[in-house]
């Protein structure tokens, strides 16, 4: 792989290892003890990567054609990495970013060597090379991951299940064949959730059966991971899956009344880990899941493409074909700030919306630029990079 760093500024406005012993005959293997001057391993120490003190947040690039640059959002340097090949879709799990090919039926991985280990009451936060990790067999539409297996499922019912450790070391290798016709696979809760037509089942990791929940979701596509549970977006509303002391329970979030005829979500967007969802459903329609108040929300917006949610009780962020950005309230979908930022916008394939504890990213294709945008400070431009390649397709990692 061949990797082109820039040092300077982009152009921008504004400012375990586990040790093995092997025995020999019937006696005990020596007990090593460690020299007296060694250091213990720091708590959250990874081999290969810098912790650093806070989120190292990066883009993942790329246009139609497979050029894939990397943009590091900390120090604004860029790397360019050698072509994949055509690219109609990305998606991301915080770390990889995931490249597919409809055409080629693949999904070329790269690894943005920036990521975050949530504990709960605290993280860690990794920087590591930049560099790509094979590819698979499917054109992935999305990811899921855990420690122990990332799923790419594709839009066609396709799906890929892949080592976790192989990934991070480099190389995608499979990890156990597709447990289900089509549908969803989706890592949880160190098992398996798959949702076809049809009950939810759990699986074990290695994909035999443990249990059914008893809850149906038809027509599953739409999925997300958030603090408050597993929610799974099907045909007459969601599915919140949640574990209490190992125990998986379902429960189903019906669509409220007054959606268009038709509608359905087929993707939802947020703040990763938050617990308030966004999604367009039909045309000119917003709709937002609040998984703490188990309560959804809509109203419409003329020409909207695409929306995300911040977080509880913060604005969802939504983007309008005449290339207004828009900040609105969850709630009533009141208007708290606009800008008009792109000139262009295709409505077929809208612009990504990225957002992280407090910004925002929307690329601009046309234009050849990403634009950051302060949505706690009335949607301010902070700043604007000019790319190397088109980007039509865009991932945040290192979050």
């Amino acid at each position: 792989m061949i990797r082109t760093h820039r040092r300077g500024r982009l152009p921008a406005s504004g400012a375990g290892l586990l040790a093995a012993a092997l025995l020999a005959g019937c006696g005990p293997a020596p007990q090593e003890e460690p020299p007296a001057d060694a250091e213990p391993t720091p708590h959250g120490y990874v081999e290969g990567a810098e912790e650093a003190a806070e989120p190292q947040s990066r883009l993942v690039l790329a246009d139609d054609e497979g050029r894939v640059q990397v943009l590091d959002l900390i120090t604004e340097e860029s790397t360019l990495l050698d072509p994949v090949g055509p690219v109609d879709g990305i998606t991301g799990d915080g770390r990889f970013a995931y490249l597919s090919s409809s055409d080629e039926r693949t999904t070329s991985v790269v690894d943005s060597g920036v990521w975050t280990v949530d504990h709960g009451d605290h993280s860690h936060y990794y920087r590591a090379e930049i560099r790509t990790a094979g590819t698979a067999g499917v054109a992935a539409a999305s990811a899921a991951t855990d420690t122990a297996l990332t799923a790419l499922n594709g839009a066609d019912g396709t799906l890929a299940l892949l080592d976790r450790p192989s990934l991070e070391d480099g190389t995608a290798t499979a990890a156990a064949a597709d447990p289900r016709a089509a549908g969803l696979t989706l890592p949880y809760a160190e098992r398996l959730i798959v949702a076809e037509d049809g009950p939810v089942q759990v699986l074990d990791r290695d994909g035999g059966p443990l249990e059914t929940l008893g809850e149906e979701c038809a027509d599953p596509g739409a999925w997300a991971v958030t603090r408050r549970g597993l929610v799974l977006g099907c045909a007459d509303g969601a599915l919140a899956v949640t574990e209490d002391d190992g125990a998986l329970t379902a429960e189903p979030l019906p669509y409220p009344d007054g959606l268009p005829a038709g509608a359905a979500v087929t993707g939802f967007h947020h703040r990763p880990g938050a617990a308030a969802l966004a999604a367009v459903p039909a045309p000119d329609t917003v709709l937002v899941l609040d998984l703490a108040e188990r309560r959804w929300d809509h109203w419409e917006l003329p020409g909207v493409v695409t929306a995300t949610a911040v977080g509880e009780g913060a604005s969802v962020l939504a983007l309008t074909e005449d290339g207004a950005l828009h900040a609105l309230d969850p709630a009533t979908g009141e208007e708290r700030a606009r800008t008009d930022l792109l000139e262009r916008v295709d409505a077929e394939h809208p612009p990504a919306l990225q957002v992280d504890t407090s910004r925002a990213y929307v690329n601009d294709a046309h234009a050849g630029r990403v634009h950051e945008i302060d949505y706690n400070d009335d949607l301010r431009v902070a700043r604007t990079f000019e790319t190397e390649v088109a980007p039509h397709h865009m991932v945040e990692t290192g979050r």
